[in-house]
């Protein structure tokens, strides 16, 4: 699967510096939705933070995704014809850009994780 000790340490470096941040943007995103909870308990974040970021992006999701559709419905017939190929190719450009970004600071946040984690893994 390609999982480096590395890369877990990766993850935990992450999820105790950013942790509430992953949480809560991971819930815009369908597959991270799914996985934040899990990605976050085998990293060892706190569950009270959990709890917490997870709670508020939830209300700010559904508020947020409630909105749009109830606007977004008035103007469905007029925007899918115009808008569709360009909301794709921004999407494609936008995914292609990330895997980019995070294929070429992988190896510089491996070692700022190492630097900030020294030694062996923390499992419990």
């Amino acid at each position: 699967m390609g999982l480096t000790t590395g890369r877990i340490k990766l993850g935990q470096y992450l999820f105790l510096r950013y942790g509430g941040k992953i949480v809560f943007f991971a819930q815009f995103v369908p597959v991270l939705r799914t996985l934040a909870g899990p990605f976050a308990g085998a990293n060892l974040m706190p569950w009270r933070n959990f709890i917490f970021a997870n709670a508020v992006s939830s209300c700010v999701w559904a508020m947020s995704y409630g909105y749009a559709a109830y606007w977004v419905g008035g103007e469905f017939e007029r925007l899918q014809g115009r808008l569709v190929l360009p909301l794709v190719f921004i999407a494609v450009i936008a995914l292609i850009a990330g895997a980019l970004f995070v294929r070429q600071r992988e190896a510089q946040l491996i070692t700022e994780a190492e630097r900030a984690m020294p030694g062996s893994l923390e499992l419990r």
